[in-house]
């Protein structure tokens, strides 16, 4: 049976663990018998993405910390009887094929935060294949042209398929048609503590208030919300919640998207929610993160007029109460607003193109391993 082991970065939010696992049911749909493991590096572990990995269905294994003495014996029981390694920008792992060299390797880089693309090159030529998962509106870094051959631009890994039209997601979750429900998910508040409260703070002002004016009805729908613990100390959200705010904890993608799509605003500040939001064609207000990718693609969407938009450095109780009412007023502008964000982001053929790739690397290895054991 094929095996194809999934190694995500989990130092950061769960958007790496999400992309592998649309990966992974793509891979699943076109070959049903392949198996898919996970396995997350202790050394650089956030816990909730444990959590988390679980949630979409797929065994976790931790890696452990690793010593010149003990790291052969580890990687041989962790990787050795694994085809393809696919790392979602934890390449930095890559001196460990070494020790299972009849592992291919497939690497899904981050948009570059600093120079690294530049700077691991000899990681990067040593990879069997390069899936660059941005949408079309990103184009190719310079950095990683001298990796044509091997690189394919996918666009983002969307799997909205079986997801129900926007009537039946809210009353499948309760929402009713006089409401109007924003979605956001801190995560753990992947871009700090003081970025996730500020943003945390100002939306739960901003709907505050807008109940009490214009917008009665106006819920707020918090997901990866593992305890409620997590949102004690943010200045103006009370320990006590009230009625109008639901927390649910880290769920499955498929349910993730259910609310996306049921949504009338998402808060977005990661690049894995922007490109579902776009293609479900539901409103974006973006906070992007403080990490290139996220201000890019932020960028991109409000130049064309695919979103609205506000940096970190003006998010305010008011501001965000004037980009809420903004999305909510104008039915006309916000479906065309949608629909440029669809067109920008939807192409390139996604997680079904990379587990095509995938399978295609895990092919030519077995030939060539059959091709060399033959006298």
């Amino acid at each position: 049976m094929l095996k194809v082991t999934m190694l995500p970065s989990v130092a950061g939010g769960i958007g790496h663990i999400s992309r592998t696992a649309s990966l992974a049911r793509a891979l699943r749909q076109l070959e049903p018998g392949v198996g898919v493991d996970y396995v997350l590096d202790s050394e650089r572990l956030r816990p909730f993405n444990i959590e988390a990995t679980e949630r979409m269905g797929f065994p976790a294994r931790l890696l452990p910390p690793r010593t010149r003495q003990t790291r052969d014996a580890i990687i041989r029981e962790f990787f050795g009887d694994t085809d393809v390694i696919v790392d979602d920008t934890a390449r930095y792992l890559l001196p460990l094929r070494s020790i299972v060299p009849r592992a291919a390797w497939v690497s899904i880089p981050l948009f570059p935060v600093g120079d690294e693309l530049f700077m691991d090159w000899p990681f990067m030529s040593q990879m069997d294949a390069i899936i660059w998962a941005y949408a079309p509106v990103f184009g190719i870094p310079p950095e990683l042209e001298r990796f044509r051959d091997k690189l394919l631009h996918t666009g983002p890994f969307l799997q909205i398929d079986g997801i129900p039209d926007k009537a039946a997601a809210r009353a499948e979750l309760g929402i009713g048609g006089a409401e109007q429900a924003l979605v956001y998910a801190p995560r753990g508040f992947p871009f700090g503590i003081e970025f996730g409260h500020r943003v945390l703070s100002a939306v739960y002002a901003a709907i505050e208030g807008l109940r009490a004016t214009r917008f009665p009805r106006l819920r707020l729908i918090l997901l990866a919300v593992s305890q409620p613990q997590e949102l004690h100390g943010v200045v103006g959200v009370p320990e006590q919640l009230p009625p109008w705010v639901e927390t649910h904890g880290v769920i499955k993608p498929e349910q993730a998207l259910r609310f996306e799509q049921a949504a009338d605003i998402v808060v977005a500040e990661g690049t894995s929610t922007m490109h579902e939001c776009a293609a479900l064609r539901t409103p974006l207000l973006i906070i992007p993160g403080i990490i290139a990718e996220t201000q890019i693609l932020g960028e991109r969407l409000s130049e064309h007029r695919a979103a609205t938009r506000v940096p970190i450095e003006y998010v305010t109780p008011e501001s965000i109460a004037a980009a809420i009412e903004f999305i909510l007023a104008d039915h006309e502008a916000r479906a065309a607003t949608t629909a440029r964000a669809h067109q920008l982001v939807t192409k390139g053929g996604g997680a079904h193109a990379a587990a095509e790739r995938v399978l295609e690397i895990a092919a030519t290895r077995s030939h060539s391993r059959a091709a060399a054991a033959m006298p």
